[in-house]
């Protein structure tokens, strides 16, 4: 067995590049190690899970790695073990356990003067009032993070930023910023290589695309995102490729495609435990179900989407259930 600091090491390479399925299987062998009191270890393991959308080993090991720090009082431990629970919350739904983990994050970056942290904490925290219809509100925590990250070079934080920014103004039916965010989210990852990253970013790209009416280039970036996530074994990943290519389907008047996929991609979001995700797969679902003349399976999918988001308090979301299915949002 490595002593500490070397599986640490190790762990964390593997996490800057990407290699996440890499990260879980080799901490398997180190399980006496993270249990004997490594909350480094056990973040760095559980971090990748999170990346992964294995939400219920993330929630053990960071909640592991957290009180760990706190035994120690380690402040910078502290804050980041919060700001992932806060990612694994938002990404289960529970949004005032989001908001509470990442104010008690950035209350910590603030005492620290991490400026790096306190950026990516306001990046997540953006999400969550973007989540509640705070559209402006939402864009401002984006854009102090964009401008901290370019002044620090932070390639991976500036293409998940840009990919926020561009989320924000699609969802508006402002589709030029949308486009220029997205290229630039899609330029950065290209170079940070990270194939999670990557495949989420051309995935978004792909979603303007649809907006746009661009049905070719869409699938064709569909196409690359889905090897990607499938080759770096990112099941939720794969599930949200499955939620834009429904959409897509969709527009194209193939109404039994987008329904098989976005049942897909339901199905795995809801096994994953990704609240926000299984409920777009779902609305997607509806709107399917309803075109194909399917009152009743329309309505059970329906109200599935509502109830998750209602649960997130997602505004937005719930705005867009009614609107046209074949229609682009505008």
């Amino acid at each position: 067995m490595l002593p500490g600091d070397d599986i640490l090491s190790e762990l964390r390479d593997l996490l800057s590049q990407g290699r996440y399925q890499d990260v879980l299987a080799r901490a398997r062998p180190e399980v006496a190690l993270v249990a004997s009191g490594e909350p480094a270890v056990a973040l760095a393991v559980g971090t990748a899970a999170t990346r992964l959308g294995q939400y219920d080993t993330a929630q053990s090991l960071c909640g592991f790695a957290l009180r760990g720090f706190r035994a120690r009082a380690d402040d910078d431990g502290r804050a980041r073990a919060l700001n992932v629970l806060g990612a694994i919350a938002f990404e289960q739904g529970r949004m005032p356990d989001a908001v509470t983990h990442w104010s008690s994050a950035l209350e910590l970056a603030g005492t620290l003067g991490d400026t790096l942290f306190a950026a990516r904490v306001s990046n997540n925290l953006g999400s969550a009032l973007h989540l509640e219809g705070r559209i402006e509100a939402s864009r401002s925590r984006y854009r102090a993070a964009l401008w901290a990250y370019q002044r620090l070079g932070e390639r991976r934080f500036l293409a998940e930023t840009c990919h926020n920014l561009a989320i924000t103004f699609r969802l508006d039916g402002d589709l030029d910023p949308a486009a220029d965010f997205d290229e630039e989210a899609v330029r950065h990852a290209d170079v940070i290589g990270d194939p999670v990253l990557l495949a989420l970013m051309i995935t978004g790209r792909a979603e303007t695309w649809i907006e746009r009416r661009e049905y070719a280039l869409a699938g064709e970036g569909l196409g690359r995102a889905l090897r990607l996530a499938q080759g770096a074994g990112d099941e939720l990943g794969v599930a949200e490729v499955r939620r834009v290519e429904a959409e897509r389907w969709l527009r194209l008047g193939q109404a039994g495609r987008s329904l098989e996929l976005a049942q897909e991609g339901q199905a795995t979001a809801r096994r994953l435990g990704s609240a926000l995700l299984e409920g777009e797969c779902a609305a997607v679902a509806a709107r399917a179900a309803a075109r194909l003349g399917r009152p009743g399976e329309a309505a059970a999918a329906r109200a599935v989407a509502a109830e998750r988001f209602r649960s997130l308090g997602a505004v937005l979301h719930l705005e867009r259930l009614d609107q046209t299915p074949d229609e682009p949002s505008h």
